[in-house]
């Protein structure tokens, strides 16, 4: 082989090597959301596993596979513009560059992974990729800091994603309704066997009823109680019909934080 040769070789491996690098960084878009339990899916990142959870991120060249025909997976790529479901029969899934942040959404998904980052204690934009891995502390009590301040909810009937972090699996949680000068309401309760997190049924949100709590108990009995305040969509100034995501990223993250995680995990 002549140097002319061997020179040509060696310029195309760093090329794709280039390539490569610069590729395997770039973000698509999010986990949605998916049935069953986290044991149900496998991510992979290159040689790690990702732990699978509501509202990863996820990048060009992660595979995701489904263990078995029950499931699914549904994924927000392209920064959050493309829905795609994963299932058994189309997995093990890889992400391709098809799937990366479009240059036109990045004024949005920079706000995405912005609010993502504030919430979740990782490193803001343009630092490394964000995770949703929650903090897990069995000794301490069960905390929810996105509704440690005043937060709203878009009132109607939703399925809602609750986060917590801290305490002892597995916990009881409790989605529940005090009318004025009557026993509380528990409006639903589930088990999280597992996990920091949960989905509910779908519920009734009205502005009649207003006030909501959410209750996390752990194995130990140690709980934390939040709420959140349900409001109709036309009765918050300057609330869109179209683009709403967008303009709920613009507001303040401690009021409008349930609801933009909500859109993000749901919509």
């Amino acid at each position: 082989m002549n140097r002319l040769n061997k020179t040509a070789i060696l310029v195309i491996l760093a090329s794709c090597l280039v390539t490569a690098h610069a590729t395997i960084h770039e973000e698509t878009g999010w986990i949605n959301a998916f049935d069953g339990q986290p044991e149900h899916y496998t991510l992979t990142r290159g040689n790690e596993t990702v732990p699978v959870a509501p509202l990863t991120t996820l990048l060009v060249g992660d595979q995701i596979i489904v263990k078995d025909e029950q499931h699914r997976m549904k994924l927000m790529l392209q920064g959050g513009t493309k829905p795609v479901v994963v299932t058994n029969s189309n997995s093990p899934f890889v992400i391709t560059e098809e799937g990366k942040v479009p240059t036109a959404l990045g004024e949005f998904w920079k706000s995405v992974k912005g609010f993502l980052s504030y919430w979740y204690d990782t490193e803001p934009a343009p630092g490394p990729p964000i995770s949703t891995a929650i903090k897990s502390d069995d000794k301490k009590s069960p905390s929810m800091p996105w509704l440690t301040h005043s937060t709203r909810l878009i009132a109607g009937e939703r399925a809602l994603l609750l986060q917590w972090q801290e305490g002892k699996a597995p916990f009881t949680v409790q989605v529940t309704h005090t009318p004025l000068w009557k026993k509380t309401i528990i409006l639903w309760e589930g088990t999280a066997e597992n996990t920091h997190w949960i989905t509910t049924t779908p519920l009734n949100f009205d502005t009649k009823r207003k006030y909501y709590r959410i209750t996390v108990i752990d194995a130990n009995g140690k709980k934390v109680t939040r709420g959140f305040r349900a409001v109709a969509s036309e009765k918050v100034a300057g609330y869109p019909q179209q683009e709403s995501l967008t303009w709920l990223l613009q507001q303040d993250k401690h009021k409008w934080g349930f609801e933009i995680v909500q859109r993000l995990a749901q919509q």
